[in-house]
């Protein structure tokens, strides 16, 4: 049982990406699916799932990045992401209310042992806060000391944060592929190019590491999802950081990835920074409409669809402004 809630996260190459995959997600959710908001439209609306499935796929054939979603609150929801630029799909559930996590996590490695994917990640809520928030407030609100933690000076806004990278849980996530130290971690043959399935199946300081017949690697580091925040948790995520390189990895993806994302700027829908907003948000996605509130280019756009997201992922603002 756990605390917090779970946090499921998946990626997955377009290609490999389907309908019945998404149907079957879907119907193992861990809560009640009341609203909607497909990628082409600005408003949620009530669930219906053909609408979203059709809406979904059209998105996806006009190959360009976008956000989707389906949730009965932000604390209970499934979200999905496509880059254009890596052509990557990142699937995310979050549920607070998911307090025995058994059940959710027996039918969704049922899935991933039938469904090519990149990687997946199972962890506890909070812990999935904690592995990418850097706002020093949000540490002293949970009781955290965080005088003797390592800070840094972020040059675009010249404003003091936490060092994520000296927590063993920390997360780097580039193109929509996930690279992180956690409770349970899946890998397809897709990350193999990433990290050598040899390297993976190699590592032994863990509760379990198996291969399944498709190839897929398993690893479970710790024996209860609760203790994220151990000595033990703490010295086994930095084992399997150190032992797959893993850091280092995501910083040479990264550098693809820019390359890739340089070379053509002009055909974005939607932009992401990472910050301190005016309204309290730390992320500000923006979205690029046309005059009919459909997405359209950068370059395109009558109007943008502001969305500021708070360290736990929650929604702060949302507005369509005039360009």
């Amino acid at each position: 049982m756990n605390k917090n809630g779970i946090l499921f996260k998946m990626s997955i190459i377009n290609n490999d990406f389907y309908p019945i995959l998404l149907d079957r997600i879907i119907s193992i959710l861990p809560f009640d699916i009341i609203t909607m908001n497909p990628a082409t439209l600005y408003k949620s609306r009530k669930y219906n799932k053909d609408t979203f499935y059709d809406l979904l796929f059209i998105s996806l054939n006009k190959s360009v990045t976008f956000c989707s979603s389906v949730s009965k609150d932000v604390r209970n929801s499934m979200t999905i992401r496509y880059d254009d630029i890596a052509n990557i799909i990142t699937l995310m559930i979050r549920s607070k209310e998911c307090k025995d996590e058994s059940e959710f996590l027996s039918k969704i490695s049922y899935v991933l042992n039938e469904t090519k994917f990149i990687s997946a990640s199972f962890r506890d809520r909070l812990d999935s806060i904690f592995s990418t928030t850097n706002d020093i407030s949000f540490y002293e609100e949970k009781g955290i000391d965080t005088s003797k933690l390592k800070k840094v000076i972020r040059a675009t806004f010249n404003d003091e944060v936490l060092d994520i990278e000296q927590f063993s849980g920390h997360c780097h996530e580039y193109g929509g592929i996930e690279f992180t130290s956690t409770y349970l971690m899946w890998f397809g043959k897709d990350f193999f190019r990433f990290v050598p399935q040899e390297t993976l199946t190699s590592f032994k300081d863990c509760v379990s590491n198996e291969t399944f017949d498709n190839g897929t690697v398993r690893i479970q580091l710790y024996e209860n999802i609760n203790d994220f925040n151990t000595a033990e948790t703490d010295r086994r995520q930095w084992a399997f950081r150190k032992h797959t390189n893993i850091d280092k990895v995501a910083e040479e993806w990264n550098k693809e990835y820019l390359a890739m994302a340089s070379k053509d700027k002009s055909g974005a829908n939607m932009t992401i920074e990472n910050g301190n907003f005016e309204h309290g948000g730390v992320k500000l996605v923006k979205l690029y409409l046309d005059k009919d509130n459909n997405t359209t280019t950068k370059k395109h756009a009558v109007k943008v669809k502001c969305v500021e997201y708070d360290s736990a992922g929650n929604v702060v603002f949302d507005d369509i402004l005039s360009v």
